[in-house]
């Protein structure tokens, strides 16, 4: 017992080396033209138009741009101040509090997650309730988009897909306090309307339903699906969740249930209870979080997991990022036999840094268990000794030794107990911001990948043409694959061909069309997106 005590304050110390989660998210200046400043990001979530963009100063947030135009990855926007902007210039965006794009349940052998959303923009209403000292806010989106897939050797890849999804959010719900939001996804094939009929649930996923009620600023709660960021390993919640901040600490008590694997449903009898302990403190000017988490899941009510789950995170060191996160199995049932148990399931470790604008180091260690929920699978847990771990290690760089330009490189490997040998994935891109003449940006990219079942690599290129003038941009893109499989089937050489148009002239509408065209040396595949957005 001893022991195993040692074993989970290393394992809790160990996550104590680690970046705070924040609502600042960066942006890097690409295109610059006389009347607007382009700024890229990984995705413009919770960035609306009208938001300010800021430059650190000296330790000081300074507002120099303001969002006019806005897609899924970038923003057009007009300046606050007259500075001489840069390509590759860091900029600051304060993301709003939104319904996350993703969420994961996962099982031995299921993985359950909603589509990625290609854009999300939300811009505030304000509408004067009955009561003119309280004001609601709205914000929402509605998407529709159509995939449609063709080939020239298998009329059964022949189909197209609908997909609608809808996100919804009011602040102030008739009394001040009450907040409402949803967010939800369906989605079906054209031609296998019987599904939906038959189930509704084969099209439709809702990701986030739910009453958020704030008593004071210490003390709130949420009734209905919910993701808590704090605790988000433990996926969405469908119950009751409650929170209260004291001075020193904040407790949060969960009682609820699991969504059912296969539809993503409520399910009552995946009945699960837990508690969460927060910290947030601010060290010098950064913010270290601690999170540690105790949650029994059941199903049909009989214990089907039990489990710790520790987070640490923190910025507190000078352009230094942090983060661990891991969990530890309380429980086991090996035969029938259930029994108290100490295993480390999951360990993941990861650090940015970045000394200067010009260049960034990141590296992360994932080794992780397979996850067993022993009333949910019996087969498999009464089979299984031993769980097998996946140990995976990754290093990421950024370059810019000159403006405009931007080098990368990634090294990653991957392994598990049973392979023959481990998986190792590398390469670079390199992107020029600024290509004389035409006012466009391009880049290219090369993977190359090793396991035991292929080998092989990946290459491509693409040009990005902003239009200021029409809001709007054209991308152009070529990509290459040879892939040489190790069980003696064909190889795969491949190219792909890609086209993308996206404007947001006709506002409060968006809209976008993709082209991905894959040929083979006698097969083609094609795939055409069509995206229309409005937000209100």
């Amino acid at each position: 017992m001893i022991n195993k005590l040692l074993l989970f304050i290393i394992i809790f110390c160990c996550s104590i080396i680690s970046i705070a989660q924040t609502t600042m998210v960066e942006g890097k200046v690409g295109y610059i033209s006389s009347q607007l400043v382009y700024v890229g990001f990984d995705n413009t979530d919770g960035i609306s138009e009208g938001d300010s963009l800021y430059l650190i100063d000296k330790g000081n947030s300074v507002p120099v741009l303001k969002v006019k135009y806005i897609s899924s990855k970038s923003a057009a926007c007009e300046r606050l101040k007259e500075i001489d902007f840069k390509a590759d210039m860091i900029l600051i965006a304060n993301k709003k509090s939104i319904i996350p794009d993703k969420v994961e349940t996962i099982s031995n052998n299921v993985v359950l997650t909603n589509e990625e959303v290609k854009s999300e923009v939300q811009e505030v209403i304000k509408l004067d309730n009955s009561d003119p000292g309280l004001k609601t806010e709205v914000n929402g989106r509605y998407s529709l988009q159509s995939y449609s897939n063709f080939n020239n050797f298998n009329k059964r890849g022949d189909y197209q897909r609908w997909r609608h999804s809808f996100k919804l959010g009011i602040k102030n719900l008739g009394i001040d306090g009450l907040y409402f939001s949803t967010y939800s996804i369906f989605a079906y094939k054209a031609d296998e309307w019987s599904r939906v009929s038959s189930s509704l649930g084969n099209a439709l996923k809702v990701y986030d339903l739910n009453l958020n009620y704030k008593f004071s600023n210490s003390t709130q709660f949420w009734l209905g699906r919910y993701l808590n960021r704090k605790i988000s390993n433990i996926s969405i919640v469908d119950g009751l969740q409650f929170e209260n901040s004291f001075s020193f600490l904040t407790v949060g008590l969960v009682l609820g249930s699991r969504p059912n694997f296969s539809d993503f449903g409520l399910n009552t009898k995946l009945f699960e209870y837990g508690v969460y302990l927060n910290r947030a403190d601010t060290v010098g000017s950064g913010v270290m979080e601690n999170t540690l988490s105790v949650f029994e899941q059941t199903n049909n009510f009989i214990t089907d997991r039990r489990f710790i789950y520790l987070q640490h995170s923190n910025n507190i060191i000078n352009r230094v990022n942090l983060f661990a996160s891991t969990e530890v199995d309380l429980y086991k049932k090996e035969k029938g036999v259930s029994e108290n148990a100490f295993s480390l399931t999951s360990l993941y470790l990861s650090a940015a840094y970045s000394p200067v604008r010009e260049f960034s180091f990141n590296v992360s260690y994932d080794a992780r268990k397979n996850v067993y929920y022993y009333e949910t699978f019996k087969s498999l847990s009464d089979s299984i000794l031993e769980n097998e771990t996946r140990q995976g290690f990754r290093v990421r760089t950024t370059i810019r030794p000159v403006s405009n330009l931007i080098l990368g490189i990634h090294y990653g490997f991957r392994e598990n107990k049973s392979d023959l040998k481990g998986s190792t994935n590398y390469g670079g891109n390199v992107s020029y911001t600024a290509l004389p003449l035409i006012n466009a940006s391009a880049g290219f990219n090369f993977n190359r990948l090793s396991s035991n079942y292929l080998d092989g690599y990946v290459y491509g290129i693409n040009i990005i043409k902003y239009l200021s003038d029409y809001r709007s941009d054209i991308t152009f893109g070529f990509r290459q694959t040879e892939y040489t499989f190790v069980n003696n089937a064909p190889d795969l050489n491949e190219k792909a061909l890609l086209i993308d148009f996206s404007t947001s002239a006709f506002s409060p509408f968006s809209f976008s069309i993709s082209y991905e065209g894959v040929f083979e040396s006698a097969r083609t595949y094609g795939r055409i997106l069509l995206d229309l957005t409005t937000r209100f």
